[in-house]
């Protein structure tokens, strides 16, 4: 009785109440008008949470007077985001935290890792792990776990969610193996394009156990392009497809930070801005990539009931 109702809860969580993405904005991609009022309305709402009006909607001048300001950290003992890693993400949008875990947290995670690459599962999976195909280019292995398996991790999380959204947020703990199968990979919508995921304000949290180089499909993101102004909403209003493809997204381009990282790196990304997983450019190429996300349990109503 306990499994069929948490398969209702996470059915609703994750289809009828999960954060306002960008279905109905390209449902009514040619009627300018009813995509205003969508977006409007929602950014309203957004706006009278004051953690997300801090990092979302403060004027534009604070990122012009922060431009310069450093968005990469290492972790301190206590593993805490301090204030100036928040004003750092509040001003570029991404914050980077190196040396995020301890070594035997660190080791945890690759053991998840190494399961999905061998295909033999034995460590706390909520779902067996699936195998994904890309165009015949990419392969993709995901499982998702529990936060509560990972101390540090989910310390980072409880700060992260407060602070962006004034209450600590479960995420969904999702590990992805991704390996290039080709020579080389074609560009792709929605992903290896600089896209935006939602209109509204939210983040995720990317955890990489191992080294990314610029070869190995590292994150990338349009610094500031998350910052809620008359370009921003435009960008939203008037777009086809909310990507660079788009004429629009040229007022939404800053610097393009690419995320190459050492081993054992935490970062923050507000991906309402334009953000991609570049192509792959080495041969043989993989990428080991923990996701942690917030979208099904900081929902529509958390949105609305500010």
């Amino acid at each position: 009785m306990i499994n069929y109702l948490n398969k209702i809860k996470k059915f609703f969580n994750k289809r009828i109440f999960k954060t306002p993405d960008l279905k109905y904005l390209i449902k009514e991609k040619n009627n300018t008008e009813n995509k205003k009022k969508h977006v409007n309305y929602w950014l309203k709402h957004a706006k009278k949470n004051h953690s997300l009006f801090n990092f979302f909607f403060s004027p534009n001048e604070y990122v012009k007077k922060n431009e310069n300001i450093d968005y990469e950290f290492q972790a301190n003992k206590d593993s805490v985001i301090t204030d100036q890693m928040f004003s750092a993400l509040a001003s570029a949008g991404i914050l980077i935290i190196k040396n995020a875990l301890p070594k035997d947290e660190r080791e945890n995670i690759i053991c998840y890792f190494s399961e999905l690459q061998k295909g033999a599962y034995k460590k706390n999976w909520s779902e067996k792990p699936q195998t994904l195909f890309n165009d015949n280019d990419t392969e993709l292995t995901y499982g998702s776990t529990d936060i509560s398996n990972f101390k540090f991790l989910k310390s980072y999380s409880d700060q992260a969610s407060q602070a962006i959204y004034n209450k600590i947020v479960k995420p969904n703990v999702d590990f992805h193996y991704l390996k290039l199968i080709n020579k080389s990979e074609k560009l792709i919508k929605g992903e290896t394009y600089l896209h935006s995921d939602r209109f509204i304000p939210h983040f995720k949290m990317f955890y990489s156990p191992h080294k990314i180089d610029s070869g190995d499909a590292p994150f990338q993101f349009a610094r500031s392009s998350h910052i809620v102004n008359e370009n921003y909403k435009n960008f939203f209003i008037n777009s086809k497809s909310f990507d660079e493809t788009d004429e629009l997204s040229k007022y939404l381009m800053n610097e393009i930070i690419t995320v190459t990282v050492p081993e054992n790196t935490l970062y923050i990304s507000f991906t309402n801005g334009l953000h991609r997983r570049s192509d792959f450019k080495n041969l043989k190429s993989e990428r080991c990539m923990l996701f942690l996300q917030y979208v099904e349990r900081f929902n529509k109503f958390d949105y609305l009931l500010n």
